[in-house]
């Protein structure tokens, strides 16, 4: 079902969201209210009313927890691209006093490692993101960098620079091979289960069409909220994915013969 809404755009999946949320908690609300109607009496409506603040309570708690979560982990694989795009000019830099044909090659690997990114974004990590290209291309890189030959004090510094940087990389890159793993918060799920006892709890308001109204707006706002953690939840995929900013910045630097 999440591939669905990843599939989708923003709108559709946004809406369609939303709908089945709605649709889910009358049919709870509604099926539950007709089942225990006959057994409702006057004393059942005030335990009922604390018992249903107490829930919605609890569960507004668990979506606040949960996109707060979500929230960090997307911004923190945000700034890892940033900081790999950053690792490579590094790299780039200190390969510059290399006047060697392996550091030339190593040099052309990172604008291609920038420029199948740039491209291709995180598609190719979908599958297997081991025996991905841009897996690939970063061996490419750390390889040339290992055998890479220092021949005065001052390329063995730059090499020792190099080894550091190229180790960064491999940290940034396996960041987003991990998070290239579709997945969603387990709290999502303990979310439905509390909005399903909260509809259950709502039982001791008869319903009308104001009252629909007004659950209907509360659910639909609970399935925006539930909609943006999952797709916060998968931040290289989906309508929400982040894009690679910082690879296409230096691609335009590259296209533009500065770097």
């Amino acid at each position: 079902m999440i591939d669905y809404f990843l599939n989708a755009g923003l709108l559709p999946g946004l809406v369609m969201l939303v709908v089945a949320t709605i649709s889910y908690s009358l049919i709870v609300y509604l099926s539950t209210f007709y089942i225990f109607k006959a057994h409702l009496q006057k004393k059942h409506e005030k335990i009922g009313r604390i018992l249903f603040r107490v829930t919605a309570s609890l569960l507004a708690l668990i979506l606040s927890i949960s996109f707060a979560n979500q929230r960090v982990v997307f911004f923190n694989i945000q700034s890892s691209i940033e900081a790999e795009a950053a690792a490579i000019v590094d790299l780039k830099v200190d390969l510059d006093f290399f006047d060697t044909d392996e550091a030339h090659t190593i040099r052309e690997e990172l604008i291609n490692y920038i420029m199948h990114i740039s491209n291709d974004g995180w598609k190719s990590l979908e599958d297997d993101p081991f025996r991905s290209e841009s897996f690939n291309k970063f061996l490419d890189i750390y390889s040339g960098i290992i055998n890479l030959e220092a021949k005065t004090p001052v390329q063995e510094r730059l090499k020792g620079n190099l080894l550091n940087d190229v180790d960064k990389l491999s940290d940034f890159l396996q960041v987003r091979l991990y998070t290239s793993r579709q997945k969603s918060s387990p709290l999502v799920y303990i979310s439905i289960i509390g909005l399903a006892i909260s509809m259950i709890l709502f039982i001791v308001y008869p319903p009308d069409r104001i009252t629909i109204a007004f659950l209907s707006l509360y659910v639909a706002f609970i399935g925006i909220v539930l909609y943006f953690i999952l797709m916060m939840s998968n931040p290289l995929k989906g309508p929400l994915q982040i894009e690679p900013g910082p690879f296409l910045l230096l691609q335009e630097t590259i296209e533009s013969a500065v770097l």
